[in-house]
This record gives structure tokens, sequence and C-alpha cells, in this order.
């Protein structure tokens, strides 16, 4: 392998490693967003909670007096308020759902960034020793041309 061809193998795998961060960056920003839906869900409930809560208190008190003629519409909003709270619990859980599919996508990126910075380490080390090696090989050749020339003179004068 050339040295070119080894600037090229080296490039390639700066390159998945890169890559690899981009889509790890884009990993957690996806966790982040799916956390933040899952917080927003819950808000929401809580506020369904609470107007479910209030409704039922003025039921009891301000509203009492009223009940035999509005009672009607009064379960109605009940009702509303109801369904809407068990829709959010059920959204809830999808988007817990789909957060836990997004840290599961997040790890899986940092496990290919960590294979992909452990594949460039190896190609950088074994670059690394092809130029030694080559430097080396230089050296021997330089070596046995010295060597050569020099049996050559002392052949030469003999």
């Amino acid at each position: 392998m050339n040295v070119r061809e080894q600037g090229q193998w080296l490039r390639l795998r700066e390159l998945r490693v890169q890559r690899a961060r981009e889509q790890l960056a884009a990993a957690d920003a996806a966790c982040v967003a799916a956390q933040q839906v899952v917080l927003s869900r819950q808000r929401a409930i809580e506020l369904c909670r609470g107007e479910l809560r209030a409704h039922a208190e003025s039921g009891v008190g301000a509203w009492a007096a009223h009940l035999p003629r509005w009672g009607n519409m009064f379960s109605v909003h009940r009702d509303r308020l109801a369904e809407r709270l068990e829709r959010a619990e059920y959204a809830l859980i999808d988007d817990e759902r789909a957060l836990e599919q997004a840290q599961e996508a997040r790890q899986q990126k940092r496990a290919d960034l960590s294979r992909a910075l452990a594949r460039e380490g190896a190609v950088q080390t074994l670059v690394k020793a092809m130029g030694d090696a080559r430097i080396q090989l230089r050296e021997v050749r330089a070596e046995l041309d010295n060597d050569e020339r020099a049996c050559a003179r002392a052949g030469g004068h003999a």
C-alpha cells in the first residue's frame, strides 16, 4: 500500500468518525426533544387533573345550588375533562416510548462512534507502522548501497 492509498484510508476513517459524531449529536438532540415532549405532556396531565379537581369542588361548593338545573351540563363537562385527561395519559405513554427509543438510538450512535474511533486509531497505528517500516527499509537500502560501494572500491583497488 503506497503513501497515497494510506492517506486515503486514513481520511476515510476520519470521515467515518466525523459522521458518527454528527449522528450522535443528532441523536442527542432527538433525546432532548423527546424529553421536552414528555415533560410538556406531564404538565398538561397535571393541568387536566387540576381542572378535574376544581370542577369536582365546584359541584360541591358554588355550583351545588344550580346542579338540579345545570347538572347535565356539569356532568358533560366533567366527562370531557376526564376524556381529555385519559387521552393525555395515553399520549404520555406513547411519548415515553418514543423517548426510550430515542435513548436507545443515542446509545447505538455512541457505540458506533466508539467503534469508528477504535478503527481510526487502528488505521493510524498501522499507517505509522508502515511509515516507520518504509523509513527503516530506506536506511537498510542506504547501508547496503554504501556497503556495495565500499566493496566495489575495495575490490577495484586490490
